[in-house]
């Protein structure tokens, strides 16, 4: 886990985790990285960046609590029906990001 200064909310998350069982297995559903990126005008492409950013912080989180299995769904086959830019981008970001995790070992 990076070295910065904990939110109220990480703080607090913290405190209610170390008082119970860590599970063993977590799952996440990634959604709202396009609302994200159309509230705060940006490109949707960067908003999906940043959600992807957080899911690399939420798996150090996730690690440093002894979290063994996380699982992800982040792409349904209704998200083909995107436009071929925004599918080819969101396909090289999950490549680049995976990659990345994995040779962090």
């Amino acid at each position: 886990m990076s070295e910065t200064k904990l939110s109220f909310l990480q703080s607090f998350a913290i405190n209610v985790l170390i008082r119970g069982d860590i599970p063993r297995h977590i799952a996440f559903i990634m959604d709202g990285n396009r609302r994200y990126a159309d509230k705060n005008h940006l490109l949707k492409s960067v908003g999906h960046t940043h959600g992807f950013n957080k899911l690399m912080e939420t798996f150090e989180w996730c690690k440093h609590f002894g979290v063994s299995e996380v699982t992800v769904y982040a792409f349904s086959i209704e998200n083909f029906n995107r436009s071929e830019e925004e599918v080819n981008a969101l396909m090289t970001l999950a490549r680049e990001k995976f990659n990345e995790l994995l040779s962090k070992k």
